[in-house]
């Protein structure tokens, strides 16, 4: 079932990829997001780990949305995007387990 995030995600011309980005080491890292800012606006790559669990993309894509509106409105710096050898911006998503409040 598609989350409400991603269905926002779809509706504004952006796909979620799963994409083996070879990080078996990491098996915390769900995904990244590839910014490139171009004259017409913010070109967008979003990719996750394949099989990654329903509740874990969900999460993914409702990350992504906030993450893009962020980058879109005041750049780079808040969220700690990573420059990259080409010019673009990458962020990667890893997932942490915190401990209850109980």
């Amino acid at each position: 079932m598609t989350s409400d995030a991603e269905k926002r995600l779809i509706a504004g011309g952006l796909e979620i990829e799963e994409v083996d980005f070879g990080r078996e080491d990491e098996p915390d890292i769900d995904g990244c997001a590839l910014l490139s800012q171009r004259d017409e606006g913010l070109a967008v790559r979003l990719v996750i780990r394949p099989g990654l669990a329903s509740e874990f993309r969900a999460g993914f894509a409702e990350w992504a949305l906030q993450r893009i509106e962020r980058f879109e409105e005041h750049g780079p710096e808040p969220d700690g995007w990573q420059k990259r050898s080409d010019g673009d911006w990458q962020l990667w998503v890893r997932r942490h387990v915190l401990p209850s409040v109980d």
